[in-house]
C-alpha cells in the first residue's frame, strides 16, 4: 500500500439529496480528523449532477472519501464513474451500492435463512393493501430510497392511517410497507473484516426518527450486550449480509432484535460520520477513536 500521507485526499460531501446538510457535516468531521493526523485532504462540496460526474472536479486527487448520502452517492452511479476514470474511492463498489440502495429490492439479495419483516403490496388502484393480514397489528411505511428516517411512519394497521402514512412517504418517491417488529433497534458497523460491537438505540419517542438522530439530546446509545451464543449468531449474520451484498471497506447494518431473532432492516454503504453518527459510536465501543476510524476506512478501501 502506498504511503497514505503522500496522497491527495478529496473528502466528497454535499450532493443533491435530502441528506445534503448531514453529508457536509460528515465531510467536515472526516477532513478535520485527517488534517489533525497530518494527511493532505480537502473538502469537495458538490451540489449538482454535472459537477459530481465531471473528471475536472477530481483532478489532482489520488483518493476520494465518499460521504454523499442517498441519491448520487450511495446508489452506485458515482462508484461506477470512479471505476471508469480509474480513481480510488472509499467503500463498496458500484454493484454493492446499487443492490443495497433500494430498501425494498435489497431484501431480494439476502440469503434465504435470514429474517426480515414481512412486506405488503399496495394496490394503488383500490388504495388498499393486497392480502392484508389483520393479524399484523402495526405497520411501517417508508420511502425505499431515503435515509435519516425521512418520511417514515409507524402506524396501526388501519386504512385511514395507512393512507396518511403513504401520502407522507410518497413525497420522497417510491415507498414500501412492512410489518412492524416489536423489539430493540440495533445497528452493527463493519470496517475491513471486523464487526464492531452492536449499538442499541433508545430514542425518547416512538422510533429513531430524524429528530432523534440529529436534534435530540435524549436519545441513548448503549453497547448491546448478548450471551456468547447470540453474539456469535449476530457476528455470523453481519458477515453473511456483507457477503450477500459483496460489501467492501465499511458498512452499517440496521436490525431489530425481538429477543429471539435479528430482523434485517437495511444496509448502508455510505454511513454518516458526524459527531452523532452510529459508526463512530460503534468504533468507540471497540476502543477505536474517530481519527483512527477514518484512517482504517481508507486503508480498508485501498486493500
Amino acid at each position: 500500500m502506498e504511503n497514505l500521507k503522500k496522497l491527495n485526499l478529496g473528502i466528497l460531501g454535499g450532493g443533491y439529496s435530502n441528506e445534503r446538510n448531514i453529508s457536509l457535516k460528515s465531510a467536515e468531521a472526516v477532513n478535520n480528523a485527517l488534517n489533525e493526523e497530518g494527511y493532505k485532504s480537502k473538502i469537495l462540496d458538490v451540489d449538482n449532477k454535472k459537477k459530481l460526474f465531471s473528471k475536472d472536479s477530481y483532478k489532482n486527487f489520488d483518493f476520494i472519501f465518499v460521504l454523499i448520502h442517498g441519491l448520487g452517492g450511495e446508489d452506485g452511479e458515482l462508484q461506477n464513474f470512479f471505476e471508469e476514470i480509474k480513481l480510488n474511492y472509499s467503500g463498496s463498489n458500484a454493484e454493492a451500492c446499487k443492490k443495497s440502495f433500494d430498501k425494498k429490492i435489497a431484501k431480494t439479495y439476502l440469503s434465504n435463512n435470514l429474517f426480515t419483516p414481512e412486506q405488503f403490496q399496495w394496490n394503488s388502484y383500490e388504495r388498499k393493501i393486497e392480502f392484508n393480514s389483520h393479524k399484523v397489528k402495526r405497520l411501517v411505511v417508508k420511502p425505499t430510497k431515503e435515509g435519516s428516517s425521512l418520511g417514515v411512519s409507524i402506524i396501526e394497521n388501519k386504512p385511514d392511517l395507512i393512507k396518511m402514512a403513504i401520502e407522507k412517504a410518497s413525497k420522497y418517491g417510491e415507498f414500501m410497507i412492512e410489518e412492524f417488529i416489536e423489539g430493540s433497534e440495533i445497528t452493527v458497523a463493519r470496517v475491513g473484516n471486523e464487526n464492531f460491537p452492536p449499538v442499541q438505540i433508545i430514542p425518547e419517542n416512538q422510533f429513531y426518527d430524524f429528530q432523534a438522530k440529529y436534534n435530540s439530546f435524549n436519545t441513548k446509545y448503549t453497547k448491546a450486550e448478548y450471551s456468547y451464543e447470540r453474539q456469535r449468531e449476530l457476528d455470523q449474520l453481519i458477515t453473511q449480509i456483507n457477503l450477500d451484498f459483496n460489501c467492501k471497506a465499511w458498512s452499517r447494518v440496521d436490525l431489530i432484535d425481538d429477543g429471539t431473532n435479528f430482523y434485517f432492516l437495511e444496509l448502508n454503504t455510505v454511513p454518516g460520520m458526524t459527531n452523532s453518527s452510529l459508526v463512530p459510536k460503534a468504533a468507540k465501543f471497540a476502543g477505536i477513536d474517530f481519527n483512527k476510524l477514518v484512517i482504517q476506512i481508507i486503508k480498508s478501501s485501498l486493500d
